[in-house]
């Protein structure tokens, strides 16, 4: 989880079939169900990650939509983020399908060394893809975009190549092994990613027909009046609506963008950051647990199970643990920005 958390602040959804591929096959040696431990992990640790991710699209159009600027969702998202990651962590560490499989003694060293290089190497790997991005934008040779591209370009060629210089790797084997993961990642990797490329392009045309349709006009005037009463108690229904707008199939970009306008509209009295931070945990929550989100679909897509399953079916209880949580989280700013706003 922590491994896919960082990595998708700068790759976003190049990020699960990185990981898939890197420690796929040592999970299946040493989880008793895989395909639940890598979906659960893989959309946990991604989703929790846009929370605070500055290149995340949820955070770019909060921010445009509330007018409360990423450096200041930074450090209440992280926190966020993290208590995330630790909650998921004790609700699965002894689930059922969290046993070890049964493996004689060399097998289950060879296991333990196959997993620590898999994983080392991962993060390194990473390491240096988030050092030389951040050196490439700050010098400001490419684009942001275009700097995580060609810092992945270079990573993966080293990769290759030090792989191929090593003495005890055999040339002959080293190729065909390279020719079989060029031909693999062509057949299951770009091709499946293709396949999904319609969805992706759905997504952004409904979403940009929705908030500028007469539908998006008419709903913001006829929900204003009965938001506007609500007070501290919209922080808490924000998050509940924009994940039960999800599960009917709008995308959370596009109610996160019609909640947020409406509420910016009405002139409450309420912190504009708190209510930046539950349109963003709202968003969170929908990622995980709508079967029409993208990052459900890729993962499903990628484990052969249906987006349901992954979604609603193993997400559920620990995004509802997660909403509790957040909302006392959210208190706590509340309490904090009285305090601040008492003392001036």
């Amino acid at each position: 989880m922590i491994v896919t958390h960082l990595l998708s602040s700068i790759l976003s959804m190049g990020t699960v079939a990185i990981v898939l591929s890197i420690l796929g096959d040592s999970i299946k040696r040493q989880v008793k169900d895989a395909t639940r431990f890598s979906a659960t992990a893989v959309t946990r640790g991604f989703t929790l990650g846009t929370l605070w991710a500055p290149g995340a699209a949820t955070i770019f159009l909060i921010s445009t939509v509330t007018k409360v600027g990423g450096t200041q969702l930074f450090i209440p998202c992280l926190i966020l983020g993290l208590l995330g990651l630790l909650l998921a962590y004790l609700m699965e560490y002894n689930q059922p399908y969290m046993r070890i499989q049964p493996v004689t003694t060399n097998t289950k060293q060879q296991t333990r060394f196959t997993e620590h290089a898999s994983l080392v190497s991962l993060v390194a790997a990473v390491i240096a893809l988030l050092i030389l991005s951040f050196v490439l934008m700050e010098s400001k040779v490419v684009s942001s975009m275009n700097a995580v591209t060609l810092s992945g370009l270079l990573i993966v060629l080293i990769w290759v190549t030090a792989l191929g210089l090593k003495p005890t790797t055999g040339q002959t084997a080293f190729k065909f092994a390279l020719k079989k993961a060029s031909l693999d990642y062509w057949q299951h990797g770009i091709a499946s990613g293709a396949a999904l490329a319609l969805f992706f392009v759905g997504i952004g045309t409904f979403t940009y027909g929705f908030q500028h349709s007469t539908i998006s006009s008419e709903l913001t005037h006829a929900l204003a009046p009965s938001f506007a009463h609500l007070g501290w108690l919209l922080i808490v229904l924000i998050p509940i609506i924009v994940v039960l707008v999800s599960l009917i199939g709008i995308h959370p970009l596009a109610s996160v963008a019609l909640i947020g306008k409406i509420i910016m509209t009405m002139h409450i009295a309420l912190s504009p950051l708190l209510i930046a931070l539950s349109l963003n945990i709202g968003s969170v929550v929908a990622y995980m647990l709508s079967p029409f989100a993208g990052i459900v679909m890729i993962v499903a897509t990628l484990l052969h199970v249906s987006s349901a399953t992954v979604s609603v079916r193993w997400n559920w209880q620990f995004c509802l643990i997660f909403l509790v949580l957040s909302f006392g989280r959210s208190n706590f700013i509340k309490s904090y920005f009285l305090k601040e706003r008492f003392l001036q």
